[in-house]
C-alpha cells in the first residue's frame, strides 16, 4: 500500500522535476519566440527578388541572365 508521506514525496519530485525542465528549456523557448517575432516582422516586407543563373558558353562561369559581357574578346554577353 501506499502511505502518504511516500505520496507527497512523489508529488514533490514530480513538481521539482516538472520545473527544472522548464528552466532547462527556457533558453529554447526564449529563441523561438525571437524567431516567431523576427519572422512576424518581416512577413510585411516585399520579397527579395531572386534572378536565374546560366552558364557563360565560353568561360563556364553562372551569371545573370540579363549581365552585361565580362570584357573578354570571345564573350557571347554584349559589353
Amino acid at each position: 500500500m501506499i502511505a502518504l508521506p511516500k505520496l507527497l514525496l512523489f508529488v514533490i519530485v514530480a513538481v521539482a522535476a516538472w520545473y527544472a525542465t522548464r528552466w532547462i528549456n527556457r533558453p529554447l523557448q526564449m529563441s523561438a519566440g525571437l524567431r516567431r517575432r523576427a519572422a512576424a516582422q518581416t512577413a510585411g516586407r516585399p520579397a527579395i527578388e531572386a534572378e536565374d543563373l546560366v552558364a557563360c558558353g565560353v568561360c563556364g562561369t553562372y551569371v545573370a541572365l540579363h549581365a552585361k559581357g565580362c570584357g573578354k574578346p570571345s564573350c557571347p554577353r554584349p559589353g
